[in-house]
């Protein structure tokens, strides 16, 4: 039996903008942290939404077509509570 991930032919099956697909993830993660309790801490489950929306949106939309294209050597911003670091992001 095909899992989904096969269904749609691996990382092939999912090359392109997908604006559609970022949002519904997006919105799984909102629910997630629902789920998790974080809700009641509205301050840290702002945090953690705006940095999977950012990255979600703004880090991974730049390598839309292969795996090939994401440069070596990439970092991990870092991430307050204010939003991205200066100083930490990959330059966008």
């Amino acid at each position: 039996m095909q899992t989904i991930y096969e269904a749609a032919g691996g990382t092939e099956g999912i090359t392109g903008v997908h604006d559609e697909m970022d949002q519904r993830a997006i919105a799984c993660f909102d629910v997630a942290l629902t789920d998790v309790g974080l809700d009641n801490n509205e301050a840290l489950r702002q945090a953690l939404h705006d940095y999977f929306a950012w990255t979600t949106t703004v880090t991974m939309a730049h390598y839309h077509d292969s795996t090939d294209d994401v440069p070596d050597g990439l970092t991990i911003p870092n991430w307050s509570w204010d939003g991205l670091a200066p100083g930490t992001g990959p330059g966008y």
